[in-house]
């Protein structure tokens, strides 16, 4: 079998950023080693869940609609 050489590509990445390698993606995490580490990613964001379920943001209407009575603690 034939010798192939591989080029490393750099990231230019903090903790906390979310990195898509092919069709998968990855959280960046800090290592015990106080570096950096791609584990699968388990941040899910609602414009996948809309699209994968075929649903959309409820407008300001309709939110009123279903949520306008509930009690507040009037903070904001």
């Amino acid at each position: 079998m034939a010798e192939m050489a591989v080029a490393a590509k750099r990231l230019d990445v903090e903790v906390g950023d979310l990195v898509e390698i092919g069709d998968r993606r990855y959280d960046v995490v800090s290592d015990k080693a106080g570096g950096v580490a791609l584990e699968p990613a388990i941040t899910v964001f609602s414009d996948d869940l809309h699209e994968k379920y075929g649903t959309r943001p409820l407008t300001d209407g309709e939110f009123a609609e279903h949520f306008g009575d509930l009690p507040t603690d009037v903070e904001g």
